[in-house]
């Protein structure tokens, strides 16, 4: 039997951590990350409630606390619960610093609410939708988004979502009628301040990276059984302009003839992968291309409902609890995946596509063959964008920069290694040896500007030898590059240079790193005396000991005849007047004596020193 595309498994069975049968559902039992399973549970009349928290990030450990409410939710990764009581009473706490973060009353029944984000809440009641950032101390009350449609009166509310940059939400709720659960949604535009009333059982918000498209396409997707039909939509929201029009697509989804009564309950989209993971009330689950809707892979995966679903940390799939109390998580198998699509050669391109956007193996000798077919035959940008979006980026090598550079450049174009770098350039980042190998030509061209703005992009990989590349150009971009490569001894050099002598101390200590500071010193002083005499002291007056011989930093002000700088320096470095210095208060009175004595005379008279040689002094 060919392996299975997905990865199945149980993280927890909720009746072994104790939990009551009769708690293991919709209203009991919450699951808003893969983090916390929260469970109200009265275990008789005579019992006190509690909740109970799995901590499933942490060996499944359970927790019961003494709490009444009549529902709760933990937050996605944090030991916050969020707890209401008599449908309008919200509170917040904070259980690991046992405080309260919040509390409110509703002037209406909360029908449903959830986290829509690390800090907020999304609250859904009889006639609106409330959010409540719970971390803003000016935010004492839930505050009204938008108001509810009327084709949600009546419905059961099961589900609320918002996009990840909460321009667009959806309420899902689904309600009987001749028999059957027809599934009711309202779509918000923020921006656009309208609703729009979808027959719909299942909807998700997720984006997807087009081929050649410089921004993310934002998509909603939805799922639908009607009484004549059942339909997967994908739809795009808010277009940008540089993208290519994302086409709306409308599948047919498959249910079992057995299966009349069954409809989509949840749909969550991996954006690691690019798929929709769509589960039915039946236990069946659906993985779609995202691109494409293509269905993937088809299976009942729980003889039981599953009644709440969310998605992974890493949006690697889709985590569940059945009304049995099994926590499952369904995932893409990565080694199994992409040879399970090429099965089926109409599945080529998604495979393709999908082993580059997860760096998933399975395709790298299809994208090898490809690269070489299209080289071989002269289409040399299709070959470009092939190792460009090859998975892993196993194909951007140095041996194909050189192949692209071999070619001949055509008359009145940019050569091909420029456009292959351009297509790279349009993905993201540049490795290392990548960012080189663009630097040489665009500095020969003397093209400084390019270099600065996709450093500023985060396009370049810096390393010493970029760094050393664009030094004879321009100083302060190749100090940049050096620092973020980490290479200390051309940061503090670099600094030294272009008179950045405040920053070297502060970036020598935060790098752990010891330069030769007499030798730095001596050059400091050649070029800026002034500021050589600045770091003398601050060389000497450093937190955890002086970073200098003070005999030395004094030879070197002498050596170029700045008496006033040694006498400054030493009058700093010896204020504490201690004997084990009197030779250095001797060489200051020495010194002064000999170039101003009237200074030497100052000394003296203020009594500062008691450790010199008295009788050398009485004879000068």
């Amino acid at each position: 039997m060919a392996p299975l595309p997905i990865k199945f498994q149980e993280l927890i069975q909720l009746q072994t951590a104790g939990v009551e049968d009769s708690s293991i559902g919709f209203n009991s039992c919450t699951l808003e990350s893969d983090s916390y399973v929260c469970i109200r549970e009265k275990k008789n009349e005579a019992a006190q409630p509690e909740v109970v928290i799995v901590d499933l990030k942490n060996g499944n450990n359970v927790t019961r606390r003494p709490i009444k409410a009549d529902s709760a939710i933990m937050h996605w990764t944090r030991q916050v619960i969020a707890l209401k009581a008599q449908s309008r009473t919200l509170q917040i706490f904070d259980l690991e610093k046992k405080a309260k973060l919040k509390s409110t009353t509703m002037n209406e029944d909360v029908q449903y609410w959830k986290w829509i984000s690390e800090t907020s809440l999304g609250l859904v009641t009889d006639t609106a939708v409330y959010h409540w950032d719970v971390y803003d101390p000016s935010q004492a009350q839930p505050v009204e988004v938008f108001k509810r449609n009327a084709n949600l009166n009546g419905c059961q509310i099961i589900n609320y979502r918002t996009n990840a940059e909460g321009k667009w939400m959806v309420v899902v709720g689904i309600s009987q009628q001749q028999g059957r659960v027809v599934g009711s949604m309202q779509l918000y535009s923020k921006d656009r301040g309208i609703s729009q009333a979808i027959e719909g059982h299942a909807a998700a918000f997720g984006t997807l990276r087009l081929e050649g498209a410089p921004a993310d396409t934002k998509l909603f997707t939805f799922a639908v059984r009607t009484a004549t039909g059942a339909k997967l939509h994908i739809v795009e929201v808010d277009h940008a302009e540089s993208n290519p029009v994302f086409p709306k697509k409308a599948v047919d989804i498959f249910f079992p003839p057995e299966a009349v009564s069954d409809f989509p309950v949840a749909m969550q989209v991996s954006q690691k992968y690019g798929v929709i993971f769509m589960v039915t009330k039946y236990g069946f689950i659906h993985v779609y291309d995202l691109e494409t809707a293509a269905c993937i892979f088809m299976n009942r995966i729980s003889s039981d409902t599953i009644f709440t679903t969310c998605p992974d940390t890493e949006s690697r799939g889709i985590v569940g609890i059945n009304r049995k109390g099994q926590v499952l998580f369904v995932s893409i198998d990565d080694s199994n995946v992409i040879p399970y699509l090429l099965q089926n050669p109409a599945n080529t391109d998604m495979a393709i596509k999908m082993a580059s956007r997860a760096g998933l193996p399975g395709a790298d000798n299809l994208y090898a063959r490809q690269f070489e077919q299209l080289f071989n035959s002269g289409q040399f940008m299709e070959a470009a964008k092939i190792a460009a979006n090859s998975p892993r980026q196993f194909l951007r090598t140095p041996e194909t920069i050189e192949k692209f550079k071999s070619l001949p450049q055509q008359p009145g174009q940019m050569s091909f290694v420029l456009q292959y770098f351009g297509l790279l350039l349009d993905k993201g980042a540049l490795n290392e040896h990548e960012s080189i190998e663009l630097a040489q030509p665009v500095l020969a061209q003397n093209r400084l500007n390019l270099l600065e703005k996709w450093q500023k992009e985060n396009k370049l990989t810096p390393s010493e030898r970029l760094g050393d590349l664009v030094r004879p150009h321009d100083l302060n971009m190749a100090l940049a590059m050096y620092v973020k490569a980490n290479v200390p001894h051309k940061v503090v050099a670099g600094f030294a240079e272009t008179g950045q002598f405040d920053k070297i101390l502060p970036y020598a200590s935060q790098a752990g790193y010891q330069p030769d500071y007499v030798q730095l010193l001596q050059h400091i002083v050649r070029v800026n005396p002034e500021k050589g005499a600045e770091f003398a002291t601050a060389l000497a007056n450093n937190e955890g000991g002086s970073l200098v011989d003070i005999e030395r930093v004094v030879d070197i002000f002498q050596s170029q005849g700045m008496i006033q700088q040694a006498t400054a320096f030493l009058l700093d470095a010896l204020k504490d007047n201690r004997p084990d210095q009197g030779h250095l208060q001797t060489r200051l009175l020495e010194m002064n004596l000999m170039n101003a004595p009237q200074v030497a005379d100052a000394i003296l008279g203020n009594d500062m020193f008691s450790h010199f040689d008295k009788t050398r002094i009485a004879t000068l």
